[in-house]
């Protein structure tokens, strides 16, 4: 494990909340090397009742809109910053409202938005913006461990995919 670099995971979470009739879900960030090494920090962080708390799934987050994705000590030089986008839309007729999400690669917020919003739900009717985070302050900062996310322009990489679904309790 020595060898193994930090990587950007992303983490898709269940459980329970107090008051809530379903499931209820959150997306979680880490600069770990392994899933394994950021179960304390999520299951702190989680807002809702510790018991039943699990992870549906996960991935690494190694590639981006054009750019690849990679974590440094040293700080970024370029403006360019890597975006989490949410957005939720509805279909005529259900009685829920979906969500679809994705990393941006953007120089501000507004471009993040207008790049999801091009992209997105694209069919779904009163398409809005539910959470939008820059990753580099969402990640769980106490396993963030001084790392840096940089961008590098590469228009052939995959966007994230999970490597996990299922539940692992947590």
């Amino acid at each position: 494990m020595d060898g193994e670099k930090t990587k950007l995971f992303v983490f898709y979470l269940g459980g329970s909340a107090p008051g809530a009739n379903i499931e209820v879900h959150d997306v979680q960030f880490a600069a770990v090397r392994k899933p394994e090494d950021a179960y304390p920090i999520m299951a702190e962080k989680w807002y809702g009742t510790r018991k039943g708390l699990h992870i549906d799934a996960y991935g690494i987050v190694d590639w981006a809109d054009g750019h690849d994705v990679t974590l440094s000590p040293e700080k970024p030089a370029g403006s360019s910053r890597l975006f989490f986008v949410n957005m939720g839309g509805y279909l005529p007729g259900r009685l829920r409202e979906d969500h679809q999400f994705a990393f941006f690669v953007a120089e501000n917020e507004e471009d993040a938005k207008r790049k999801a919003r091009n992209t997105l739900l694209v069919d779904y009717e009163h398409q809005h913006k539910d959470n939008l985070m820059e990753v580099d302050d969402c990640v769980l900062i106490d396993a963030l461990e001084g790392q840096y996310v940089h961008l590098n322009p590469n228009p052939s990489g995959q966007p994230v995919r999970a490597i996990f679904q299922g539940v692992i309790w947590i």
